[in-house]
């Protein structure tokens, strides 16, 4: 389970481009390895690539939009 978890946050770091704002949604849509994969799966992948610097969130109108750290 975690390498494979590995592998999709690499898939879905490659899928975003830099200075570009994607929601969970977003990336459900454009990340091909999340197509399958369930919203809060998605979700806690990503909280995870904010913990270790990867990726930034931001807050804006109430609705958590996450971003590339280059």
């Amino acid at each position: 389970m975690q390498v494979a978890n590995e592998g999709i946050k690499g898939a879905i770091l490659d899928g975003m481009e830099s200075g570009k704002k994607y929601t969970i949604t977003d990336l459900m849509k454009s990340v091909d390895a999340c197509a399958d994969l369930s919203n809060q799966r998605v979700s806690a992948l990503v909280r995870q690539l904010v913990a270790d610097g990867s990726v930034e969130r931001t807050e804006e109108k109430r609705k958590a939009y996450f971003s590339k750290v280059d």
